[in-house]
């Protein structure tokens, strides 16, 4: 019986307070918030709003030149010999790339890598200081057509809005051995120009 009253109670207190106009009150945030901290009525917290500027990651695209320094030359192709290179990328989504990179010699080797990257972003304005990035793709030798596995690591840097600087390690594993090479190039961005 005891608890019977009890339960009683306690329901016609939660009814008293919900028909009391002090706390019966359906939109909290339309209240004053010094009011409502002395009618003890909690406020909703507030809702973090993302900007457009910090949900819009800016895509990195170029195509450009620069050079490749040769590290390992065991399968002799351009990519350890070294030499003059064209170096290019494509942004697929904000943090998926392909990056390709050709080595222009003798041994001339084409290489295009799908990499994946997170961009290292000025706080205030969201625009990429750095996009380290790391993938696997294919090589290629153009005098004999001899396709080859390859892993490429490294770091796009935009210096402008049209332009990227780029350096990155590339190791190609052909059958004859592994060549490394160092690439380092500039590129602009040739779909800003479209």
């Amino acid at each position: 019986m005891t608890y019977q009253l009890q339960l009683i109670g306690v329901i016609n207190v939660l009814l008293l307070a919900a028909a009391n106009p002090c706390v019966a009150q359906t939109d909290p945030s339309s209240v004053d918030p010094s009011d409502a901290e002395q009618l003890g009525i909690p406020q909703p917290a507030p809702i973090a709003q993302q900007t457009e500027a910090e949900a819009e990651v800016d895509r990195i695209n170029y195509f450009g030149v620069g050079g490749t320094i040769g590290l390992s030359d065991e399968g002799e192709t351009g990519l350890g010999d070294g030499g003059f290179s064209l170096v290019g990328r494509l942004s697929v989504t904000d943090h998926l790339s392909i990056h390709s990179a050709s080595v222009l010699t003798g041994d001339s080797l084409a290489s295009f890598a799908v990499t994946g990257g997170l961009p290292i972003q000025h706080q205030s304005t969201g625009r990429p200081l750095l996009f380290p990035f790391v993938g696997a793709g294919i090589s290629v030798e153009t005098d004999d057509f001899e396709v080859d596995p390859l892993v490429s690591g490294g770091v796009d840097v935009p210096i402008t809005d049209l332009v990227t600087g780029t350096a990155r390690i590339n190791a190609s594993f052909g059958n004859d051995g592994t060549d490394v090479g160092l690439v380092l190039g500039v590129g602009v961005d040739f779909l800003e120009l479209l």
